[in-house]
This record gives structure tokens, C-alpha cells and sequence, in this order.
């Protein structure tokens, strides 16, 4: 290469959809000589919004295009054809996959429909967190709240915690999220925790923690913590929600999870009072070599 990869994030202002797609790019620049540009996508009419991005697209001469979100993928499909550069799809997109270069998409999205050569199944959705060796004696528990797929039990999580922090030998911290029930957090206050209530914390926070975390207990809701928790290197043990329709994807990825051995469940940790342990995910570097190898910079 005579030059470093240049890529193009096109985000849609959702946190969890720009964190995908800097996720691989940050893989793509561990991997050869790389730089990143996110343009943001205005609140415009969609040719408006389309013309702006293409202004400042030029400008940066991508060879590369990665976009997460269906409010990107028009961009990125008018985008790429006008500058001749690759279009990089993360999730599945609204459009027809066959438009786009390759296509990143989870594997639960995935079952029983056919795939393109263009397709690259991954477990669970890309993050940008990395697996970290030196894990301290310290303990994460997340906790979610009712979702479309799953609700909370406010007295049955609560005693899987009581349970899961009498190991005195963990540092055990606890956050929530916005989806919590009122008050669930401070209603653990008399246990042996640091509560860290989510108006506090940073975007830095959870990527931090997590990094330190030998353990992290995340509620079955929070399906891209549990990838995040899975990746950072940490064993990882899942908290009951109560499942509001059968076999749903979330619930189905999740069970692949359980049959990969690659988590703990409440259950099993009741009766075993141990952990699974497996390797750390690996995800946005797995499919940046993928990418890397389908796509040789600089072919077009």
C-alpha cells in the first residue's frame, strides 16, 4: 500500500450505530495503514441530506464507504456509485443486499434465508471493544429493562444479585440504563456494591469497566452488552428477563451463546458456583481480515 485505506463512516447519529461502524474501522487500521472520517447525516430532506454528504465525500476521497443504520443506506449506495469507491453495509439493510459490496449481518438475522457471496455472517453486531489480559478481582453487573422482547422482573433480578455478589472476593459495580425500572438501582444500596447510576457515566465508562472486569452479569436484554462484555475478554453471565414471545432472535442468539459455551446462566451458576470461560470475541478484527482479503486495497 502507498498510502493509508480510506474510510468513510456514514453515521445516523444513533450512539450503538456509530459504534459499529468505528468498531470496524478501528479493526480495518489494526490490520494495514488506515484513517476514518464520520459525517454525520443531517436532519434534511433525503436529496438534500444525500447532495451535503457527497460535498464533503469529495473531499475526502474514500475508497471505502461504512455505513450502519437504515438511514444510511441510501447514502451510501448513491455515494459509493458516484465515487467509485467500495460500500461496506453493517446489519441487515434495508435495501437489497446484492447492491452493495459486502454486507455484515448477524447470524440471527440470517437463519433459514439464503445468502449472497457478499454476505458475511458475525455473532451478534461489531464493537469497538478489544479483549484486555491483565482483568483486576472486579465485577460488572448491567442491567437493562423492559424491551420489545423481554420485561423485567424487578424481585427475581434482584435476588440473582444478592446471590452473585456474596463472592466477597469481587469488587462488584453496578450500573443501569434508562430502560430500568425507577429505583431498582438505589433498592441495591444496602448490598456490597458500587452503585453507579447511567446519568453518570460516559460513553468512556463501559469500555472502561469492562476492561478491568475479570466477571460481567448483563440482563438477557442488553444483547449488544452481552457481545461488548463478550469480547472484552471477561467471563460473562446472563441475568433473567422474562421472555415476552417465544424464540424470538434475541432469544435464539442468546441460546446459541449458551450452547457455544461462551456464557454462564444464572442456573448453571446456582448449581455450579463456577463460570464458563472461552475465548474472547474477536468480531471486527475476524471480519476487517475477511474484508481485507475479498477486497485488496486499492482494487476496485
Amino acid at each position: 500500500m502507498s498510502r493509508p485505506l480510506a474510510l468513510l463512516i456514514l453515521s445516523d447519529g444513533k450512539p450503538g450505530h456509530r459504534n459499529q461502524s468505528l468498531g470496524l474501522a478501528e479493526a480495518l487500521a489494526r490490520q494495514v495503514p488506515a484513517h476514518h472520517r464520520v459525517i454525520e447525516l443531517p436532519a434534511l430532506p433525503r436529496g438534500k441530506k444525500i447532495l451535503q454528504a457527497l460535498r464533503i465525500a469529495r473531499e475526502n476521497a474514500p475508497d471505502w464507504i461504512i455505513a450502519t443504520g437504515h438511514g444510511t443506506h441510501l447514502a451510501a449506495l448513491v455515494l459509493s456509485r458516484l465515487l467509485h469507491c467500495r460500500s461496506i453495509i453493517l446489519m441487515k439493510p434495508s435495501w437489497p443486499t446484492a447492491l452493495f459490496d459486502a454486507c455484515l449481518i448477524p447470524h440471527h438475522d440470517l437463519i433459514g434465508k439464503s445468502t449472497g457471496r457478499n454476505i458475511i455472517s458475525t455473532t451478534g453486531a461489531l464493537n469497538r471493544i478489544t479483549a484486555t489480559r491483565e482483568k483486576l478481582a472486579k465485577g460488572l453487573i448491567l442491567i437493562g429493562g423492559d424491551s420489545r422482547e423481554f420485561t423485567c422482573e424487578p424481585d427475581a433480578l434482584r435476588d440473582a444479585i444478592s446471590h452473585i455478589v456474596k463472592d466477597d472476593s469481587i469488587d462488584w459495580h453496578v450500573t443501569d440504563s434508562r430502560r430500568s425500572p425507577a429505583g431498582f438501582l438505589a433498592s441495591l444500596a444496602h448490598l456490597p456494591i458500587t452503585l453507579h447510576p447511567h446519568q453518570t457515566t460516559g460513553p468512556d465508562w463501559l469500555p472502561q469497566q469492562l476492561g478491568e472486569s475479570r466477571i460481567a452479569w448483563v440482563t438477557c436484554d442488553s444483547v449488544s452488552m452481552i457481545y461488548e462484555s463478550l469480547s472484552s475478554g471477561a467471563h460473562v453471565g446472563l441475568l433473567p428477563m422474562k421472555p415476552l414471545q417465544p424464540a424470538s432472535k434475541i432469544q435464539n442468539a442468546i441460546a446459541q451463546l449458551e450452547r457455544d459455551g461462551r456464557v454462564t446462566t444464572l442456573s448453571d451458576f446456582r448449581q455450579t458456583g463456577s463460570m464458563k470461560t472461552s475465548a474472547p470475541l474477536a468480531e471486527a478484527d475476524r471480519c476487517a481480515k475477511i474484508l481485507l482479503e475479498k477486497f485488496p486495497p486499492f482494487s476496485k
